[in-house]
């Protein structure tokens, strides 16, 4: 029985779910996912792989350094051990000095390294000299990836990428860590190894962890891979997930996409951006756990650090986008100073901030101006890159998020060149369909989340829904936090409503007890300390 019908059938029209797609939608089917042989050049790589195995070659994993790579190189680790396979090794890039990518001294690493076989995730696919360069020195290369491909492929023994154009996968959206376990389901559907059907979901942990952290769409087939990789991570014998929970105060059998996102994702990408990806991937493969224990401390330290660098970069651009008389339709904005690696995290700020898509550079280890850019409202940053394709050294990335590099020469005018370019593209906001959807404070209770929750995991592509409640009467108001910057509203009735990093000064409504305002907020449920609370998150207030 619906408790909210109308809401119900409202959240499912939002999200244009028709009749036939809603039983898919509400359950997912994990034997609905697509056969893996439908991903180009599948076959030869699962047959690649196979062909290395039974020979005995030394393979390297040449993983991405972030929270798609990182856990797809879990992915693959946890392949080989089930199969009792040990002739492998990693190789994850320094952010800084290496950058994003195969690069010809990695190669070189791997040749010595005596590795026949090389296998990236979650990159590789712009890597054309790179990709020669290890033919030419006897290696074999695989190329998983998802990002979108230039107009040449590399040529590598098998390039499994969804986004080819040649792709016949009825799915694109898959993220890095959903690709390479598409390559352990197709391998071991032709070769097991003695390994036990279905072992390789306890993996799905992991791309749950990649498909939440990458920003793409939880529609299709990442619905299915976010809905029961959650499972798997609420169950997981991780010591090192453990320990990260333990540290984190969250309930491991109540993990929900939002712990991962905001708590997992950061402590991961952290590693990389200040310089020691390796921890975070052996946090995630370690089975000791004093091990477990050290790099949990450790991966919080660095977080920490990070948070205090990004915010000292954040405040530095916001000075001097003050200083200028207009800001441009496509902000580009930078430092020889900064740490490209953290410029992803400047730009999301920057882009809350100013609304349009940002671009922030600063310089690598080698000297080159790097940097991350955000898109905003839709508009495709892979297209904007294109259109001003010979203001950059190299660029990539997704729809919403990308890299560049770029001379100090075209910096000049890059701004203005994107700002053009912008002009001529079209947005494509997000298709959710989210408008706030009104509600009464006597309607918050656990029936409404029963409807509500149907429809999670959440995020791009199936964004929360917001709720519009008028006339809710405050009856308290307090800060809350080590810092204080937290902000927890009760009215009556007894329904509690919070916003992180928010100051009551920063609304446009007096909140003191008595005053009735008009709120907008997510429903969530709260299981901090293994407290179940049900609770808004504030999205906006009005009188």
């Amino acid at each position: 029985m619906q408790h909210f019908p109308e809401l119900f059938e409202t959240l499912l029209r939002q999200r244009g779910i028709v009749l036939e797609e809603k039983e898919d939608f509400l359950n997912p089917d994990y034997d609905k996912l697509c056969d893996p042989l439908l991903l180009p050049d599948m076959l030869e790589a699962r047959d690649r792989v196979i062909k290395a195995i039974e020979n005995n070659e030394h393979i390297v994993i040449f993983s991405d350094y972030d929270a798609d790579g990182v856990p797809g190189a879990i992915v693959l680790s946890d392949f080989f051990k089930r199969i009792k396979y040990e002739n492998i090794s990693f190789y994850i890039p320094h952010r800084h000095n290496e950058g994003f990518g195969l690069n010809p001294e990695a190669i070189e690493e791997c040749a010595k390294r005596g590795a026949k076989l090389i296998i990236t995730i979650d990159c590789g696919i712009a890597d054309i000299k790179e990709t020669a360069l290890a033919n030419e020195l006897g290696m074999d290369v695989i190329i998983t990836d998802h990002h979108k491909p230039g107009q040449t492929l590399p040529k590598a023994y098998a390039v499994v990428n969804p986004n080819r154009e040649d792709s016949g996968y009825p799915f694109n959206g898959l993220c890095g860590s959903a690709v390479v376990f598409k390559l352990v389901q197709s391998i071991l559907a032709k070769e097991p190894f003695g390994v036990k059907p279905g072992m390789e979901k306890w993996s799905l942990d992991m791309v749950a962890i990649a498909t939440l952290s990458d920003m793409v769409p939880l529609v299709g087939e990442n619905r299915i891979l976010a809905r029961f990789g959650l499972e798997v991570l609420r169950k997981s014998p991780r010591p090192g997930l453990e320990a990260l929970f333990r540290r984190l105060n969250l309930n491991q059998k109540n993990i929900t996409e939002d712990d991962v996102v905001f708590m997992i994702t950061p402590r991961i990408n952290a590693a990389s951006r200040m310089g020691v990806p390796e921890d975070a991937f052996n946090l995630l493969r370690t089975t000791d756990l004093g091990e477990a224990e050290k790099l949990t401390l450790h991966l919080e330290k660095i977080n920490n650090e990070r948070k205090g660098v990004v915010a000292s970069i954040v405040k530095e651009a916001k000075s001097h986008l003050s200083d200028r008389q207009q800001v441009a339709d496509v902000i580009v904005v930078g430092n020889p100073d900064w740490r490209p690696a953290l410029l992803g995290l400047v730009a999301n700020s920057l882009v809350e901030e100013y609304r349009r898509p940002v671009f922030v550079w600063g310089r690598d280890g080698g000297g080159v101006l790097k940097g991350s850019c955000r898109s905003y409202n839709g508009y495709d940053l892979f297209a904007l890159m294109s259109a001003a394709s010979d203001s950059f050294i190299e660029f990539g990335g997704h729809m919403g998020a990308g890299g560049f590099s770029v001379t100090l020469v075209n910096l000049t005018t890059l701004e203005e060149r994107l700002s053009l370019a912008l002009s001529h593209l079209e947005a494509q906001p997000p298709s959710d369909g989210i408008l706030p959807l009104h509600i009464n404070l006597g309607d918050i209770g656990e029936n409404l989340w029963e409807t509500v929750s149907q429809f999670a995991p959440f995020g791009m592509g199936n964004q929360k829904p917001i709720f519009k409640i008028p006339k809710a009467e405050i009856k308290s108001v307090k800060k809350f936090g080590k810092e204080n910057n937290h902000l927890e509203i009760m009215f009556n009735g007894g329904v509690k409503a919070i916003a992180f990093f928010s100051d009551p000064a920063s609304y446009s409504v007096l909140l003191t007890p008595g005053t009735r305002i008009s709120l907008l907020a997510n429903l969530e449920k709260s299981f901090f300390r293994n407290r179940p609370e049900l609770r808004l998150r504030i999205v906006d207030m009005e009188s």
